[in-house]
C-alpha cells in the first residue's frame, strides 16, 4: 500500500520537449524476506521473524545525469507498507532518452511519521517475542542500476529494493556480517514478550560479539539495530547503492 503525498510528477530534461525522452518506472519492494518473513535457514543461530508491518518513507527520488545532476525527480513523498505484495510502482518521470547508471533516493522522517517502523515476531527455539520499532533515520542512497536505458518513446524501469535482513546483521556494513537474533530475544528483560528499544538500549554491544567498525559511537544494540535502518537500501536486488549519512 502507499500513500503518495503528492501526484505531481516533474520531468527535467535540459530544454528538450518531453515527448523527445522515454519514461523513467520506479517502483520499491521488500522481496519474500518482509512479505512473508525470514526463515530459520537464513539465521546463523536459527532463529526467524516474520513482519506485521514495514514501512519505509521514501522521497528525494531522483534519476542522475552524468555530472550527477537530476534528470528526472519524482516528486513527493511516498509511505510505503512493504508488506503488501509488491512490487509496489510509485510513479513515473519523463526524462532524455539515454543510458544511465545512477539514481537517488532518501529514507527519511516525513510530516512527524518515523523514515522506517517496523512491527513483527521473532521466534528462537521455543521462545517467541514480538517488536515494533520506530526509528527517525535520514539516509540518502546513491544507486546505480546496470543497463538503465530511456528509449525514445518507451520505458524502463529502476526497483527501490528494501531488505528487512539488514535489521538482524551482527555487524555494521561489514561483508562478513551474518543475520542473528538471539540477542534482540535475551533483551527483553522484563520478559513480557515485547523487545522494546527502549531494552536493546539496555545491552552493551561489546559483549555480543558484534562488529562497529570505525563506528565506535554504536555502544549499545539499540544503536546499532538503528544504525542498520542506515543499509536498508539495495537496487533492483541485490544491486549496489552508496549511503550518504
Amino acid at each position: 500500500m502507499i500513500f503518495s503525498r503528492s501526484t505531481v510528477l516533474l520531468a527535467i530534461a535540459f530544454g528538450l520537449p518531453a515527448c523527445g525522452g522515454g519514461e523513467w518506472v520506479v517502483t520499491t519492494w521488500g522481496e519474500a524476506y518482509i512479505e512473508e518473513g525470514i526463515p530459520a535457514a537464513d539465521f546463523a543461530d536459527g532463529c526467524s521473524v516474520t513482519f506485521d508491518s514495514f514501512t519505509v518513507q521514501l522521497q528525494d527520488i531522483a534519476l542522475l545525469d552524468g555530472a550527477g545532476g537530476d534528470a528526472g525527480v519524482l516528486d513527493g513523498g511516498f509511505l510505503v507498507e512493504l508488506t503488501e505484495p509488491g512490487p509496489l510502482t510509485l510513479g513515473r518521470v519523463t526524462a532524455p532518452a539515454t543510458l544511465y547508471d545512477a539514481a537517488r533516493a532518501r529514507i527519511a522522517p516525513l510530516d512527524d511519521a518515523p523514515s522506517v517502523a517496523v512491527a513483527g515476531a521473532i521466534t528462537c527455539g521455543d521462545t517467541t517475542v514480538g517488536f515494533d520499532w520506530r526509528f527517525s533515520t535520514d539516509t540518502t542512497y546513491v544507486c546505480e542500476p546496470e543497463g538503465l536505458t530511456l528509449p525514445r518513446g518507451g520505458e524502463d524501469t529502476t526497483e527501490l529494493t528494501v531488505h528487512g535482513d539488514h535489521l538482524f546483521y551482527d555487524g555494521l556494513e561489514s561483508p562478513d556480517a551474518q543475520v542473528r537474533a538471539e540477542a534482540i530475544v535475551a533483551a527483553d528483560g522484563d520478559l513480557d514478550g515485547l523487545v522494546t528499544q527502549t531494552e536493546l538500549d539496555a545491552v552493551p554491544i561489546a559483549p555480543l560479539g558484534y562488529t562497529v567498525g570505525q563506528y565506535s559511537e554504536v555502544t549499545t544494540l539499540g544503536q546499532h539495530v538503528e544504525h542498520l535502518t542506515r543499509t536498508l537500501m539495495h537496487v533492483d536486488g541485490e544491486g549496489h547503492c552508496q549511503v550518504n549519512l
